[in-house]
C-alpha cells in the first residue's frame, strides 16, 4: 500500500468499476463538528489571548487547536472515498489517497457486512458496510474489476468489525464537539 499512489492531476489506472462515498449521516456529522468546532475552538481562543492568564491562555490554545485538529481529520476521512479498477482498490481523496494494487492482493473476502483485503505484507485492510454508501454494490464492483473473491455468506469475523472506523469516528466526533463547548464555557467564564 502506498501513501501517494499517482501524483496530482494524472488520471488512475482505467476506469472505474465503482466509487463509494461515505454514508450520508456520518458525513453530515463531521461537517457539522467541523464547522462547529472551528467555531467554538476560534473564540476559545481569540478570548484566551485576550482575556487569560498566560498557564491558561497556553492550555486553551492547545485545547483549541488538538479539538480543530481532530475534527479536520474527521471531516478529511469522511470526504475520503474508495474506489475499484482493474489496478486494485483505492482509498482517499482526488491528489492523495492509499492504494491496495491488484499484484499485492493475496485474497479478497466478502461477508454480508464487510470486505477484507488481504496483502502480502502489511495488514488486512477491511471495509465495512457500516462505513459506505451502496455497500451491496462493492462486490459486484470487484467482480466488474476481475480482482480474486472469495464469497462467504455470514457476517464478518469480530476482528474485522472492530476495525471498522465508523461508530468510533463519530463517537470522537462528538466528544471532540463537547470538549470544544467546555473549552469555551472556560475561556467565556475568565
Amino acid at each position: 500500500m502506498s501513501a501517494v499512489d499517482t501524483p496530482p492531476g494524472i488520471a488512475f489506472a482505467g476506469r472505474a468499476s465503482g466509487e463509494f462515498g461515505c454514508r450520508r449521516r456520518p458525513r453530515r456529522l463531521a461537517g457539522r463538528v467541523f464547522f462547529m468546532v472551528l467555531a467554538t475552538s476560534g473564540t476559545a481562543a481569540v478570548l484566551a489571548v485576550r482575556r487569560a492568564p498566560a498557564q491558561t491562555t497556553e492550555l486553551l490554545l492547545a485545547v483549541s487547536l488538538m479539538c480543530a485538529s481532530v475534527a479536520a481529520v474527521g471531516y478529511a476521512v469522511r470526504r475520503a472515498r474508495l474506489r475499484v479498477d482493474a489496478d486494485g482498490v483505492r482509498w482517499g481523496w482526488d491528489d492523495l489517497g492509499f492504494r491496495v494494487t491488484r499484484d499485492h492482493i493475496t485474497a479478497i473476502r466478502v461477508y454480508r457486512d464487510a470486505v477484507a483485503i488481504e496483502q502480502q505484507r502489511g495488514s488486512t485492510w477491511y471495509v465495512s458496510s457500516r462505513d459506505w454508501d451502496l455497500f451491496d454494490r462493492v462486490p459486484g464492483a470487484l467482480r466488474r474489476a476481475g480482482l480474486p473473491l472469495e464469497v462467504h455468506d455470514r457476517r464478518a469475523p469480530i476482528g474485522a468489525r472492530l476495525q471498522s472506523y465508523g461508530a468510533v469516528l463519530d463517537l470522537l466526533l462528538v466528544l471532540d464537539a463537547l470538549a470544544s463547548v467546555f473549552a469555551l464555557g472556560v475561556a467565556l467564564g475568565l
